[in-house]
């Protein structure tokens, strides 16, 4: 990224309130894919307005479309965004391995469900 800005602790407190209402912003997504318009950094900066209430700041987004933007057209689609955001929801909830009691016992399930993955 040429020009770096730095992401204060509130901005990224922000993205995290976004992720946690992604399922009203994957139906905006929703709607651009089935127009069959992918999204460009401007238009997520708007639905996420809509959705959220906030504005994330230009570089927040800026990094966002570097990281995910896969075929590198600056734009986003669903399955670029939305599909590996939602896996992340999924990935964490299986942090109840974590508050058991005997904790080594819990890790030793946790790398034996992940082995199976593989």
């Amino acid at each position: 990224m040429p020009n770096e800005t730095g992401i204060s602790f509130n901005e990224f407190k922000k993205f995290c309130q976004f992720l946690n209402n992604l399922d009203d912003f994957a139906i905006a997504m929703k709607m651009y894919t089935y127009a069959q318009q992918p999204v460009s950094q401007e238009e997520f900066l708007r639905a996420v307005m809509v959705c959220t209430g906030f504005s994330l700041g230009s570089h927040i987004v800026n990094t966002v479309f570097n990281i995910f933007d896969k075929d590198g057209d600056g734009h986003l689609s669903h399955k670029e965004f939305i599909s590996l955001m939602k896996d992340r929801l999924h990935r964490g909830a299986r942090s109840h391995l974590m508050h058991s009691q005997n904790t080594i016992e819990a890790f030793k399930t946790c790398v034996k469900n992940e082995m199976r993955t593989f």
